[in-house]
């Protein structure tokens, strides 16, 4: 799953944010891995409950653990944790990670023309990260 081709040309790198921006990128950056890796975690609970209800092996759970860390997890990881640009602050508010009102007066101002490029493509995309 690639969740930011969609927003393929829409890339402003760090070096022109001030840093007030670089701030709120990084902190809003954060707050988006954190929320899409709670949501992906869920999965390995519903897995876990399974295991201790006795419906799957500790094998099987311990598998389960292992495709969770090489595939979600480490797609969230390869995401996030790379430098500052836009294309993933577009991406995340129109699949509804980041709500625009989270960011400040400045950096919506900044990046109002690439959030609706990134929300015109998701909705292109039908609003699911698979239908690319």
């Amino acid at each position: 799953m690639d969740v930011g081709r969609f927003a393929v040309g829409v890339v402003k790198m760090a070096d022109g944010w001030s840093k007030k921006q670089r701030r709120e990128l990084r902190e809003l950056q954060g707050l988006a891995w954190e929320r899409e890796l709670e949501e992906a975690m869920q999965s390995l609970r519903k897995d876990f409950n399974h295991w201790e209800g006795g419906e799957i092996a500790v094998f099987e759970l311990s598998d389960r653990i292992h495709k969770f860390h090489n595939g979600r997890s480490r797609e969230l990881y390869n995401m996030y944790s790379g430098s500052l640009n836009n294309w993933w602050i577009g991406n995340t508010i129109a699949r509804g990670v980041i709500d625009e009102s989270e960011l400040s007066d400045d950096l919506r101002d900044v990046l109002k023309d690439d959030i609706v490029r990134c929300r015109e493509r998701w909705q292109v995309a039908g609003g699911t990260e698979d239908s690319h």
